[in-house]
């Protein structure tokens, strides 16, 4: 079960979580941080779906000024924080580039970007991830503690954007070869995201 306060004693970021909000199955976290946004939410808001056992979404705010065109490598982050927190616990995960993350090479989640741009500028950008939590079951490693994994996503989102900041594109640039040799296909799991078979 999704508890905020299970999240916040794993957290060590001091930006991402500050402000943390918790719905149900009918959420969409990116369209509800949109909402926030908009009406003057600090960066570092989090809000969280938890789809009843099935689906596990998070939408992080940031106030950053990009370039529009730099928005695709900046949300690579969240591909790899999500692969971060997914392996929490050696469980194997492999970040696939753009937004896929797989385990078995099953898909087990994704992540997204969203933006708003004032000229040739971001307002904001509205990075998240969505986790098949079914499909993650299945592997075999399972899900494990589903708080620790949102907070382990959250710490490794603050650590990758900072690294961003610090280094610009260079950062992301420098990992940005994780799309496996040979990615052959992709196929619908039975939990509704994708599978991908790869050969080397």
């Amino acid at each position: 079960m999704i508890a905020i306060p299970l999240i916040r004693h794993e957290l060590t970021s001091d930006l991402l979580g500050r402000h943390i909000y918790l719905f149900g199955a009918d959420c969409a976290p990116a369209e509800v941080l949109r909402r926030l946004a908009e009406s003057g939410a600090q960066e570092g808001t989090v809000v969280l779906c938890d789809l009843e056992g099935r689906r596990l979404s998070a939408a992080v705010l940031f106030r950053l000024d990009l370039a529009v065109g730099a928005v695709s490598l900046f949300s690579a982050t969240a591909t790899l924080a999500l692969a971060e927190a997914i392996g929490h616990g050696d469980r194997g995960a492999m970040p696939i580039w753009p937004d896929l993350v797989t385990v078995d090479d099953r898909i087990v989640g994704r992540s997204l970007v969203e933006s708003a741009a004032a000229g040739d500028r971001t307002s904001y950008v509205i990075l998240g991830a969505d986790v098949d939590v079914r499909t993650l079951q299945d592997t075999s490693h399972g899900t494990g503690d589903l708080n620790v994994m949102i907070a382990a996503f959250l710490n490794a989102l603050d650590k990758w954007s900072a690294a961003y900041a610090a280094r610009d594109p260079a950062a992301v640039r420098g990992v940005i070869r994780f799309l496996p040799r040979g990615f052959a296909s992709v196929r619908e799991s039975p939990g509704g995201m994708q599978c991908a078979s790869a050969s080397s």
